[in-house]
């Protein structure tokens, strides 16, 4: 008997629906359903509890539209966060508040990676300071344990290990004077067991080795990189990537530092076609570029399950109306690069993306039905003091067209460098389990 079949031997309980029939209605539903559905019988709960099941549904088509996911302060209080979610295709409003976070301060909540990893995302809070994971589709979250304190920059992203079926958090971290290391790693495992007992409450250094000491430089520079300018890792065949600017070589050797969740190692790729041949910015306003040439040099991104590098060419006046070019990694070995897809935007819609000082793609949605593949944009221009417009956009790289789906005025509180963190993310339906620890049960 085949493992599905065995999955839905108890099933139908002898009802009138084929066993395969039942099955992919099941997959096809969302996460709240399916939690509802633990009611009905214990095969059912025990069904949704397997992992294999929790595997199929994420992969499964869902005929639900794509949702961003983003944070907020909540209306009575600046000390709690909303976590909502908003649908990224035109009809009918779909707003939702998914849950709050009590005790955590809305104006330094960050989500911090554009894409969540098998359904988790990876949550921050600036002032406490405090890692959170989450699953959105569930509600399930859960507060990390402290980490040490003592450094100067940090930057951390969540990952999946495929050969433990492991989450990990991982943090680099660019130490003090007083430091022997002027960068570390540290690596926490969600869901961790120890002889069967309770989690593993602590962080530890990765069993491959720290930093090695050829990378220590580019990963120091990453580092800085990724809080100066909030830029998070991306995760993407099997690693956690930062990126790096070539600011201060004219030939870099390295583009992307790399983590790799199974062997806890490091190493690094090299740089695109246009980082060595690099063209000169030609805007029409010297004043509008934003703050410094690092954040047109590129960032990274998760798309069709490959690592890309988005490149920003909005003040650039030889594009003939391109204003970013997205380029895949094509071969990890060789370190190729190939362009994958390139955003044409003109007029009116094409000035309002370049007065905003930060423009982010965080990822796509699929082509569906006579819906084509959709790009996802968002901006950031500063107001005043601490205060922010956010915009969510999609651009439909069949018709060319740009949608603003989103648009709220934040404030920050944590403003440690000169782009302000993001409170954006996709969503993605997960079953996913989030582990409680006893001190937050």
């Amino acid at each position: 008997m085949s493992s599905s079949k065995r999955m839905m031997a108890d099933v139908s309980g002898g009802g009138w629906l084929p066993d395969e029939m039942i099955m992919e209605v099941l997959l096809r539903l969302p996460a709240k359903s399916l939690l509802r559905f633990r009611a009905v019988c214990r095969s059912w709960a025990a069904l949704f509890s397997t992992e294999q099941f929790r595997g199929l549904h994420m992969a499964t088509p869902k005929a639900a539209p794509p949702k961003l996911l983003f944070v907020s302060p909540t209306a009575t209080s600046d000390s709690s966060t909303e976590v909502c979610s908003v649908s990224l295709s035109a009809g009918p409003e779909d707003d939702l508040k998914l849950f709050t976070l009590d005790s955590a301060c809305g104006d330094s909540m960050q989500l911090l990676m554009p894409a969540p990893c098998h359904g988790l995302n990876l949550l921050f809070d600036a002032v406490a300071p405090a890692y959170y994971i989450c699953n959105a589709a569930t509600r399930a979250v859960t507060r990390l344990p402290p980490f040490p304190r003592g450094f100067r920059h940090a930057s951390a992203g969540l990952g999946f290990d495929a050969r433990t079926r492991r989450y990990k958090v991982v943090r680099l971290i660019g130490g003090t004077h007083d430091d022997i290391e002027s960068v570390r790693c540290e690596v926490y495992t969600h869901g961790d067991h120890v002889g069967g007992g309770s989690p593993m409450d602590s962080w530890r250094p990765p069993a491959g080795g720290g930093v090695p000491l050829g990378l220590r430089r580019f990963a120091g520079a990453a580092v800085s990189d990724a809080q100066f300018h909030n830029l998070p890792p991306v995760f993407a065949n099997g690693s956690l990537h930062w990126s790096l600017h070539p600011l201060s070589s004219k030939r870099p050797r390295a583009a992307v530092i790399s983590f790799s969740l199974a062997d806890e190692t490091f190493s690094f790729i090299g740089p695109p076609p246009f980082w060595t041949s690099p063209a000169p910015l030609l805007a029409s306003d010297p004043e509008s570029i934003p703050y410094r040439n690092a954040e047109l040099e590129g960032h990274l991104v998760q798309m069709d399950n490959q690592l890309c590098m988005v490149r920003d060419l909005r003040y650039d006046g030889n594009t003939g109306g391109c204003i970013l070019e997205i380029w895949k990694l094509s071969d990890r070995s060789s370190g190729a690069w190939s362009l994958y897809h390139a955003v044409h935007l003109f007029g009116r819609v094409a000035r309002d993306l370049c007065r905003p000082e930060v423009m982010r793609v965080i990822g796509s949605t699929s082509g569906n039905g006579r819906l084509g593949k959709k790009i996802i944009i968002i901006t950031s221009e500063h107001i005043m003091y601490d205060e922010f417009r956010k915009k969510a956009h999609t651009y439909d790289l069949s018709s060319e067209s740009l949608e603003t789906i989103l648009s709220i005025e934040e404030t920050h509180a944590s403003l440690e460098g000169v782009t302000p963190s993001s409170r954006f993310s996709l969503f993605e339906e997960s079953l996913a389990p989030v582990h409680r620890f006893a001190e937050h049960a």
